[in-house]
């Protein structure tokens, strides 16, 4: 069976457990922080991803670090996955988690690239004109990307807004080039 397709079954298990025991919106704080872990840390997400770790060491470590901070819920969720040695998934899991979490609330997630950083007012206009499209709440990031040059690239959902200079350059150039 494929990585992702486990995934989304095991991820489907634990939503489904956080409803039944309304604890939906503290098992994805869990979800984040694991997920933050993952990214911070290269170690840790090798750890996970390693054969050479003894399933009994990696759930030593999981236990250290979050026992004390995650519901007890994630805590034995995440027992049962190692238990059925599926912690190469783990990360995919609580990604598919997410997933489900903001499809449920209405939650669309948003990153704008800019080439510089922009101010507060540009973020609520976008902000708001996201929550115009989708009609849905609006969690956006943002992200500096210097090689735009200027202007801004907006992804959200399967949608790439693309206003950047280095874009229109590139579009001119093409057009410059294939004119003759």
């Amino acid at each position: 069976m494929s990585e992702t397709r486990v995934a989304a079954r095991y991820a489907r298990s634990i939503f489904d457990l956080a409803v039944e025991q309304n604890i939906l919106e503290q098992v994805e704080n869990d979800a984040k922080t694991f997920l933050a872990y993952c990214h911070a840390s290269r170690k840790f997400d090798l750890m996970l991803k390693s054969p050479i770790i003894h399933k009994h060491t990696k759930w030593t470590v999981l236990n250290k670090l979050f026992a004390d901070k995650f519901q007890k819920t994630t805590i034995a969720f995440m027992k049962i996955v190692l238990r059925k040695n599926r912690e190469l998934v783990l990360k995919v899991i609580f990604e598919q988690f997410i997933e489900l979490y903001q499809e449920t609330k209405g939650i669309v997630t948003a990153t704008v690239y800019t080439a510089m950083p922009v101010s507060d007012a540009v973020i609520k206009e976008i902000d708001a004109f996201l929550t115009k499209q989708t009609k849905k709440k609006v969690e956006l990031s943002t992200s500096i990307s210097p090689e735009l040059v200027g202007g801004f690239v907006l992804r959200y959902e399967d949608k790439l807004i693309d206003a950047s200079v280095s874009t229109q350059l590139k579009n001119l150039r093409h057009q410059l080039t294939n004119s003759n």
